[in-house]
C-alpha cells in the first residue's frame, strides 16, 4: 500500500513540476541580460563587500532597455556563476538565489517581481543578498544546489540551504525574506501608516496591546517568528487599532484580518504560542484560493492538507462561486477550498490529467495532499451535495478515485480488455487463474510482446479456469497496478491467492516459455497437448533472439 500512496504522491509532484516549471531541454536564448556579467568580482578577489558596487548597467540604461526604475532594482541582483556562487553563499548571511534558464516564460516572468524585491529589501536595508544564476550555462552550479526546474528559488542562513515557501510576487518575496531574516512584525503608529498597509496587504495578523512588552506580546512575537507567510502587524493606539477592526476594541487582541465578507476574525485562546499559531494557520487562508503557478508552492506546503478543487473557466466559475463560497464556511482550517482557471490550459491541464480528464465543463475534485488520494464529486453542484463530499473526504469516508478507460460492452475475446473499473470483476475473481498483460502506448517493445501474449492465449483458449487479460496501465489506475514495474509486464495472479502479491512473467519469453511459466505456477492445473510441449524448437529460439534484440535496441 505505501507504494500505492508514493505513486500517487509522484504523480502529483511530477505533474505540479510540469505546471509551475519549464521543461529542461535547452532552447535558443531569446532574452535580454538583466545584469552585466561581471557583477560578482572574479575569482581572484578575496573580499565581496563591494559586490553590490559591480552591479553596473550603464549599458543597458543607454540602450533604453529599461526603465530608470528597473535599472536601479536590477543593481540589487547579483549575477552569479559556476566560479563565485559557491563563495557568494558562503560571504552572506542569507541569500535568496534564484535559478532560471533565459528561454523560460515562468522564469522571464519571475524576474522584474525578484528585482523589484530586491530593491524594496535594499530600500529596508534587509541584510539578504538576491542573486540569480543561469542554470543553463551554469550547469555545475545549478547540479550543486539542485535547480532541475525554472525557475527555482533557494534560500541560505550561512551556508545552509532552506525550502524557500513563499509567492512569487515582490510582495510575497519581501514579505517571506523580512521574515526568514529577523523582521517578524511591523509597528504601525499613526492612522495614515495603516490605510497605507492596509492598501497593499490582502491578509496580516493584527496584535493591539497597551505596551510591546509582557507575556502576551511575547508569544505573538514568537509566533510571528514561525509564520513565514503572513504578514504581522503590532500597535498600541486605539484609533490606529479601530482601522484595522472598523469597531473599537480593546488591548490585549489578536486578530486576522482578511478582504473578504468574513475580514476579521478575533482570536479567542489563551496567549500561547502554539495556539496564536494555530489559529493563525486556520484562519489566514481565504475561504476560496485560486490556485496557480504562482501560489502553488504555498498552497501545497501548507499544513492543511486536505483540499476540494473547482475546475471551472471564468464565467462558469462566477455562477457557482456563491454555492462554493457558502459550502467552504464550515471546513475553514479542515479543508482548503481551491478554484482553478481552466482558461490557464499550461496550469490546469496537467492538473486534468493526474484525473484523467479532458474536459471544459466544471468538475469538482479531492485531494489528500499528504498520502495522493483523490476522489470526485459524483452528484450535482449543490452546497449541501459540496458538504457532504468535504465532510465525508475530512472523515476518511469517500471512495478514493482511480482512473480508468470505460468498461467494454462487449468482452468476450480471447484476451479480455481490463481497465481500473472492472479490476476487481477480473483480475481479482478468486476462482480464476488470471494472466495479466500490462501495457503503454508508447512503448514499442509492448507490441512485440503483444502479439506473443495473443498467441499463447490461442493455445490456452479451451482451459476454463485461466483467464488470460491487458490492461493499459497508463489510462487505468487500481493499487495493484501501481506497482506494475515497468511496461510491458506480464503478471499471473493465482486462483486462491489474490491477495498475495503477483507473480512476474519474463517478458520477452516466447508463448511457449510462457506456456511453462503458467504450468509451473497456476493455482488451478490444466493440460497441456503433447504438440505444445515441444519448447526447443528453432522457431522458438528465433522469436527469443528478435525479441532480446528488440528490447536491446530499445534500451
Amino acid at each position: 500500500m505505501a507504494q500505492r500512496w508514493f505513486g500517487f504522491l509522484l504523480l502529483l509532484l511530477v505533474v505540479l513540476s510540469v505546471s509551475i516549471h519549464c521543461c529542461h531541454s535547452i532552447q535558443e536564448d531569446h532574452s535580454h541580460t538583466l545584469v552585466n556579467e561581471d557583477q560578482v568580482p572574479s575569482e581572484d578577489d578575496d573580499d565581496l563587500e563591494d559586490l553590490e558596487e559591480g552591479m553596473d548597467l550603464d549599458a543597458q540604461i543607454a540602450s533604453d532597455s529599461f526603465s530608470s526604475a528597473e535599472a536601479l532594482a536590477a543593481t540589487k541582483v547579483a549575477n552569479v556563476n559556476d566560479k563565485d556562487v559557491e563563495r557568494v553563499i558562503e560571504k552572506f548571511e542569507f541569500v535568496l538565489l534564484l535559478g532560471y534558464a533565459p528561454w523560460c516564460t515562468q522564469s522571464e516572468e519571475l524576474l522584474p517581481e525578484f528585482t523589484a524585491a530586491a530593491l524594496r529589501l535594499s530600500q529596508l536595508g534587509n541584510p539578504v543578498l538576491l542573486a540569480k544564476l543561469d542554470a543553463v550555462n551554469n550547469p555545475s552550479a545549478a547540479a550543486q544546489y539542485e535547480i532541475q526546474g525554472f525557475p527555482t528559488l533557494v534560500f541560505f542562513v550561512n551556508g545552509t540551504r532552506e525550502q524557500y515557501l513563499g509567492g512569487y510576487s515582490r510582495e510575497e518575496i519581501v514579505r517571506w525574506v523580512r521574515k526568514k531574516t529577523g523582521h517578524a512584525v511591523t509597528t504601525i503608529t499613526s492612522k495614515e501608516e495603516a490605510e497605507s498597509f492596509l492598501s497593499k496587504n490582502v491578509t496580516a495578523v493584527l496584535g493591539y496591546f497597551e505596551t510591546l512588552e509582557g507575556p502576551e506580546h511575547d508569544a505573538f512575537i514568537a509566533a510571528a517568528k514561525a509564520e513565514a507567510e503572513t504578514e504581522f502587524v503590532q500597535m498600541t493606539v486605539a484609533e490606529v487599532a479601530q482601522i484595522f477592526a472598523e469597531s473599537s476594541i480593546l488591548p490585549p487582541l489578536i486578530a486576522v484580518r482578511k478582504q473578504e465578507p468574513e475580514h476579521f476574525t478575533t482570536f479567542r485562546g489563551s496567549f500561547s504560542i502554539e495556539e496564536i499559531a494555530s489559529f493563525v494557520e486556520i484562519n489566514k487562508h481565504p475561504l476560496l484560493t485560486v490556485l496557480n503557478s504562482k501560489n502553488a508552492n504555498m498552497v501545497y506546503g501548507s499544513p492543511m492538507k486536505l483540499h476540494v478543487l473547482l475546475f471551472a473557466e471564468k464565467m462558469d466559475y462566477e455562477n457557482v462561486r456563491s454555492l462554493y463560497l457558502e459550502a467552504a464556511k464550515d471546513f475553514k482550517g479542515k479543508v482548503m477550498f481551491l478554484v482553478i482557471d481552466m482558461e490557464d490550459q499550461e496550469f490546469s491541464r496537467p492538473m486534468l490529467a493526474v484525473y484523467g480528464l479532458d474536459t471544459n465543463k466544471p468538475v469538482v475534485a479531492g485531494l489528500n495532499n499528504e498520502d495522493g488520494a483523490r476522489y470526485f464529486l459524483e452528484s450535482d453542484f449543490t452546497v449541501d451535495n459540496l458538504k457532504t463530499f468535504a465532510a465525508n473526504m475530512y472523515a476518511g469516508r469517500l471512495p478514493v478515485y482511480y482512473k480508468s478507460e470505460p468498461v467494454p460492452a462487449e468482452n468476450e475475446g480471447l484476451v479480455k480488455i481490463v481497465v481500473g473499473k472492472n479490476f476487481e470483476e477480473i483480475v481479482m475473481d478468486d476462482t480464476k487463474d488470471v494472466f495479466l498483460y500490462v501495457h503503454a502506448p508508447w512503448c514499442a517493445t509492448c507490441e512485440k510482446v503483444g502479439r506473443v501474449f495473443e498467441k499463447l492465449a490461442k493455445h490456452v483458449q479451451d482451459v476454463p479456469s485461466l483467464v488470460m487479460a491487458k490492461c493499459d496501465g497508463q489510462e487505468n489506475e487500481h493499487p495493484l497496478l501501481l506497482e506494475v514495474p515497468n511496461y510491458p509486464s506480464l503478471l499471473l495472479y493465482p486462483a486462491g491467492r489474490k491477495s498475495s502479491s503477483p507473480i512476474e512473467a519474463e517478458s520477452k519469453a516466447t508463448w511457449k516459455k510462457l506456456l511453462i511459466f503458467l504450468k509451473e505456477n497456476v493455482a488451478i492445473p490444466f493440460p497441456v497437448s503433447n504438440d505444445d510441449e515441444v519448447f526447443s524448437n528453432a522457431a522458438s529460439r528465433r522469436e527469443t533472439a528478435e525479441l532480446d534484440t528488440l528490447i536491446n535496441d530499445e534500451l
